[in-house]
């Protein structure tokens, strides 16, 4: 005896005889009405309240902690460069580039020992008070044109720097190549200040001047230390705590 199979279509009839056309027409799909959308953006306004400072705060902190590592950074390299060569980064300019010869810049031809160098900050408020004659103030961009591992384009190629002939490694510098745009910024694109040829008894002192009143002198101990660096922070000129590099207390 021969069995006949049925296939009935799925959207003929479900297991319980109903037309599924009929169950869909019963169940009908159901959007999010506008109380809802309201809710879910009140909530996530209300996470976003209370992480996006989290964040903020915890990224400062990571700046703050970069700045003070590569001003440590910027301070070593100074030393360095002064035990490998026997002068401080800008002290020394090129006299002839095409025989890689230097000299002494006019700045430092004095007959009495200096009492410091100092990479100038645009507008920047301090004071370093020293022993006998005044620091010398510089452009801080001396200082990275003596680290740079490379000189002039010549051609196709890069001639070899004449004040830093060994091709040492100093600094990770932007814009190396460009003799003039050579710099090393701090975390928030200012340039940090470098200090160098300190007496280890000196004291280093700042006057912060904002618009609208005068901020106290801070006094700070750089004793046992010849050379430090500091970045002004993320308030620029307007900082009044400055992220100074690891032994300044």
């Amino acid at each position: 005896m021969k069995h006949r199979i049925h296939i009935s279509s799925p959207m003929t009839r479900n297991v319980f005889g109903t037309p599924a056309r009929r169950m869909i027409a019963r169940f009908p799909r159901r959007a999010f009405t506008v109380i809802e959308l309201v809710m879910v953006v009140g909530v996530l306004s209300t996470l976003l309240a209370i992480v996006l400072p989290t964040i903020k705060t915890v990224r400062n902190a990571v700046q703050r902690r970069q700045a003070m590592a590569e001003a440590t950074a910027l301070a070593q390299a100074a030393i360095r460069y002064k035990t490998e060569y026997g002068f401080w980064p800008g002290q020394l300019e090129s006299k002839n580039e095409a025989e890689g010869t230097v000299r002494l810049r006019d700045e430092f031809k004095t007959d009495s020992m200096i009492s410091g160098i100092i990479s100038r900050y645009e507008n920047a408020s301090f004071t370093v008070t020293t022993t006998g004659t005044a620091p010398v103030y510089i452009d801080e961009n001396r200082v990275y044109q003596a680290f740079r591992q490379v000189g002039d384009k010549s051609g196709t190629a890069f001639k070899s720097n004449p004040l830093n002939p060994k091709g040492l490694h100093f600094l990770d510098l932007k814009n190396e190549g460009n003799v003039n745009d050579v710099s090393f910024p701090d975390p928030w694109g200012h340039e940090y200040i470098l200090i160098m040829g300190l007496n280890p008894r000196t004291l280093f002192t700042h006057t912060v001047t904002i618009e609208g009143g005068n901020f106290p002198s801070y006094t700070v101990s750089v004793s046992n230390t010849i050379a430090f660096a500091f970045s002004l922070g993320p308030g620029g000129n307007l900082s009044t705590n400055y992220i100074y590099s690891a032994g300044v207390q």
